[in-house]
């Protein structure tokens, strides 16, 4: 089975990445280091991934701030990710590729570029699922996968 958010954290994290984007730079530094003391459980960044890849209802500033955070938090942590939330990671970004807006396929984009590099520096092969989806992707007649498939 796949993993499935608490209700009541996805609330308070979607809620926090939200007021990080208010213009006031006391709000946004009290919500970053909110957000940073989240790193030290290892589904805050399934909750991230979540937020970007299955709420197409959220805001779409709100959905590429939770990839943005996640890649960040993959370029500086990977190696201490459980193998669990790599997968997550991958195979959510991969379902992603096609979402409808330009924006959040940008950040799946930059978000598989960066997990690519990331278990290639650590002596990874490249799942070869990955590979596949992509080609795949390039094969589809809608015009957002294709175009996510080389974001």
């Amino acid at each position: 089975m796949a993993w499935q958010p608490e209700e009541s954290a996805l609330l308070q994290i979607m809620q926090l990445l939200r007021e990080s984007q208010s213009p006031n730079t006391e709000v946004q530094r009290a919500i970053h280091q909110k957000l940073n003391s989240l790193n030290q459980y290892p589904d805050f960044n399934n909750y991230l991934m979540y937020i970007l890849a299955k709420l197409p209802e959220e805001a779409v500033a709100t959905r590429s701030l939770a990839g943005l955070i996640l890649k960040n938090n993959i370029k500086q942590y990977y190696r201490d990710l459980p193998e669990e939330v790599k997968q997550y990671a991958r195979v959510c970004c991969l379902e992603s590729l096609g979402d409808a807006a330009p924006l959040v396929r940008t950040t799946v984009g930059i978000l598989l570029s960066t997990v690519v590099k990331k278990m290639t520096e650590d002596g990874e092969l490249a799942q070869p699922e990955m590979l596949g989806a992509l080609v795949t992707c390039l094969d589809s007649p809608d015009f957002n996968v294709c175009e996510g498939a080389f974001g």
